[in-house]
């Protein structure tokens, strides 16, 4: 039932998928216009709204599909991407970050779509070894991106689980608060 839903919501954009589209110029406006509505919907709502996020995803997952070559394409998937994962999928969110480096290598925000997915693998799959690689990639590729210093320092932490990163976080806060205290006159 959502399906030809999604299929009139981004079919009758109006500038439709013409040339402008096949040359990625974002040129679909009302589509997008609709999109932005879709979202503002959904994040105006306090709490989860499971059934909302899912037909988000669905009209990203359709609007990339219906415009594979347009410039919001890559930003719908990376938002995708972070819904999917957000649902319970850490996995299609994954593989929605590689489509993105697989067929957006030179888009605005591939480095953080790399991060990411490391942060993905890490996070949601629980995949050290496999999340630790993805995280050099990032520092290899990006060496002078913000999220290379970001991706070290959670390599470190990789290596302690939940419970010692906890009590070490305590203890910098600690350490914090106390060299603070000893620095005001």
């Amino acid at each position: 039932m959502l399906f030809p839903l999604i299929l009139v919501l981004l079919a009758s954009g109006g500038c439709g998928g013409g040339s402008d589209q096949a040359a990625g110029n974002g040129s679909d406006t009302l589509s997008m216009a609709r999109v932005r509505a879709m979202e503002d919907s959904l994040y105006a709502r306090p709490g989860v709204d499971r059934k909302g996020a899912q037909a988000l995803l669905d009209v990203y997952l359709m609007y990339a599909q219906v415009y594979p070559l347009d410039s919001m394409t890559p930003e719908y998937l990376f938002r995708g991407a972070s819904l999917r994962s957000t649902l319970g999928d850490p996995k299609g969110g994954i593989a929605l970050y590689d489509r993105i480096i697989r067929d957006f290598p030179h888009w605005r925000k591939i480095a953080d779509t790399y991060y990411l997915k490391a942060f993905t693998i890490d996070n949601g799959l629980g995949q050290k070894g496999e999340a630790q690689s993805a995280y050099q990639t990032v520092i290899e590729k990006f060496p002078d991106h913000r999220f290379a210093k970001e991706s070290a320092l959670m390599i470190e932490n990789l290596k302690y689980t939940d419970e010692e990163l906890v009590a070490r976080f305590q203890q910098m806060n600690a350490d914090s608060t106390a060299a603070q205290a000893n620095t005001r006159p």
